[in-house]
């Protein structure tokens, strides 16, 4: 999960624009309530709408909002309410009567690109631990197969279960725990584990939002972590190729010989540092490993040459 700039909303959703599809259901939604009627999936359309989808696919660069898996013509995608809009878990398993956050259901700032998988509940998941160093422990672990739901749906959690239950409340008062990079940096509460058998994410000083956020999302699902870590294997010899080339480099005994070398570290470099661009696949844990390898450059040449 990287950071992502909120995009320009589009015009369809903008309350600048009351005639368009947002405001109006947005008041179709109140009239319904002040009739005493009950509100009902298919009330819920301004959302929906094409642009609206591919204003979110552009600004998440085209792909989930969470997992960073690339969106292909294969893979169905959501558009999500980072807060739901018909029901919060947590809420009703406090007792507490949460009608959902309908209000927020076509704000262009409550709206994320999540892959089906980040976004539907399943039950029936593996999820990788982040303690498993080796191939081995991998192996080992997946012979038993223990299966784990996940999946994000009607989830939001919040510090001190405080929420927000009526459209004149104070959003700001809340303290969600599932992160929304468009709100916060991810980095400051999720770390990567880059070991050899396995690329798993955990939370960055215990943070309560990072623990939450992997857990719920299921961020070490089996698959996911699979494809993260054919990346992972990618960028190592990347990692292996520049190690190469700066100890060749430092060893070389004419300037003809150095300069060849540097080159090549210096290619292989770029070739890892384009990994990390935003419309990549996995940026974030790509940022980290690229972090590591800085810093056994630094390690070896100096920071100066780094």
């Amino acid at each position: 999960m990287i950071r992502v700039e909120r995009t320009q909303c589009p015009r369809m959703l903008d309350p600048a624009y009351p005639d368009e599809a947002g405001p109006r259901e947005l008041r179709k939604l109140r009239d319904q309530l002040a009739r005493g009627e009950k509100l009902a999936s298919d009330d819920f359309q301004a959302y929906r709408n094409r642009a609206v989808r591919e204003a979110l696919r552009e600004m998440f660069h085209g792909k989930c909002a969470y997992c960073e898996s690339k969106i292909a013509g294969s893979q169905d995608t959501d558009v999500e309410h980072y807060r739901p809009k018909k029901g919060v878990s947590e809420a009703a398993a406090a007792g507490i009567d949460h009608p959902g956050y309908w209000w927020l259901a076509m704000v262009w700032e409550n709206l994320v690109l999540s892959c089906q998988h980040c976004n539907q509940t399943r039950s029936s998941l593996v999820i990788i631990p982040d303690d498993i160093e080796t191939e081995e422990d991998l192996a080992s672990f997946l012979m038993g197969q223990p299966l784990s739901r996940a999946g994000k749906l009607n989830a939001f959690p919040t510090e001190g279960n405080l929420w927000i239950t009526t459209a004149e409340g104070e959003l700001s008062d809340e303290r969600p725990l599932i992160l929304n990079p468009a709100d916060v940096d991810p980095e400051r509460h999720l770390d990567w584990v880059l070991f050899k058998g396995a690329a798993t994410v955990r939370p960055k000083d215990d943070s309560p939002a990072g623990e939450a956020t992997r857990q719920i999302l299921g961020l070490n699902r089996r698959w996911l972590e699979e494809d993260r870590r054919i990346h992972l294997l990618e960028m190592r010899e990347d990692r292996n190729d520049i190690i190469e080339a700066i100890n060749n480099w430092l060893e070389a005994d004419n300037p003809s010989d150095r300069t060849r070398w540097e080159r090549w570290a210096n290619r292989t470099i770029d070739t890892l540092v384009r990994k990390t661009d935003a419309n990549k696949p996995f940026a974030g844990m790509a940022r980290a490993f690229l972090a590591q390898v800085q810093a056994e450059v630094d390690d070896m040449t100096g920071p100066q040459h780094g």
